[in-house]
């Protein structure tokens, strides 16, 4: 039986400085220290970019054995969440959401605010990319969605409202390849208002990068801006998700129908669409 959230502890020898160190090494492989961007070799891993079906696979393997133990020890038959009503709720209740989480970035905060920074970081990585790497089929998809990226986007919310806010760390003024990973939960939310959060706080980066000249981290901006576009335009319409509709066992209006025709899946697997997309992170 799971244990409600609000009396979890986390596993210590499992969740620890090493794997947060581990989750960040493992990610960030081959930036460059100080970087503001990413190489193009570690685009391709990230996004599966001109990659074989052995190389995603043997990819996401990797990310398996590394952290699959993380992710099952506050997987759903150990943690237990409350039934999700609304996102508002969610968003009112988010520092019970990520309560276990969320303490190891109060900790760290006692001690130093690049490490709580680095925590926070690492623990975004584990809980909205890996699971995406890990749980790709149709009949695992649901886990993502309903479960892990709710841990997600609780803690980046929580994050938001700590004194100083490890989400605005100096460390990542600027710097495109490590904060739009940290405001990418938002993205995967099926709500407007927190979608436009996450524009506000691209806009700010925006500005960081205008204002140190680096063309090449707006390059690199102008990318995640535009996958922010293409995530928000169907929401508008639709009030979800059409591309998960499939695997969350929702049936597809008419208008959606249409829709997925040429739509972008994010990689998500669709019985009748076949073509090559880059994948859903």
């Amino acid at each position: 039986m799971a244990t409600p959230v609000q009396s979890f502890q986390l596993d210590r020898n499992i969740f620890n400085q090493s794997l947060y160190d581990d989750v960040r090494n493992f990610w960030f492989e081959g930036v460059p220290s100080g970087a503001s961007t990413a190489p193009f070799p570690v685009l391709q891993k990230w996004w599966g970019i001109n990659r074989t079906d052995e190389e995603k696979k043997a990819f996401d393997d990797e990310c398996r054995t590394k952290f699959g133990s993380a992710l099952e020890s506050i997987g759903p038959t150990k943690l237990g969440l409350p039934a999700f009503k609304s996102y508002e709720e969610d968003i009112e209740h988010s520092d019970l959401l990520s309560a276990p989480l969320l303490s190891d970035v109060k900790g760290a905060q006692k001690d130093d605010e690049r490490k709580a920074a680095d925590t926070m970081l690492s623990m975004i990585i584990l809980l909205d990319q890996m699971p995406r790497q890990i749980y790709r089929e149709p009949e695992e998809l649901s886990l993502v969605y309903k479960y892990y990226d709710r841990l997600a986007s609780s803690l980046v919310r929580s994050c938001m409202s700590l004194k100083p806010s490890p989400v605005d760390h100096e460390a990542w003024k600027g710097r495109p390849a490590y904060k739009t990973w940290i405001v990418m939960p938002l993205v995967h939310t099926e709500h407007v208002p927190t979608h436009m959060l996450q524009r506000e706080k691209l806009a700010e980066l925006r500005q960081e990068c205008e204002a140190a000249k680096d063309e090449a981290a707006l390059g690199y901006l102008e990318r995640a801006e535009q996958a922010s576009v293409e995530h928000l335009d169907p929401l508008k319409r639709f009030g979800r998700y059409p591309h998960r509709n499939e695997c969350l066992g929702r049936k597809n209006s008419p208008e959606e129908d249409e829709f997925m025709k040429t739509a972008q899946t994010f990689g998500v697997k669709q019985s009748k669409k076949t073509s090559e997309q880059k994948d859903e992170l």
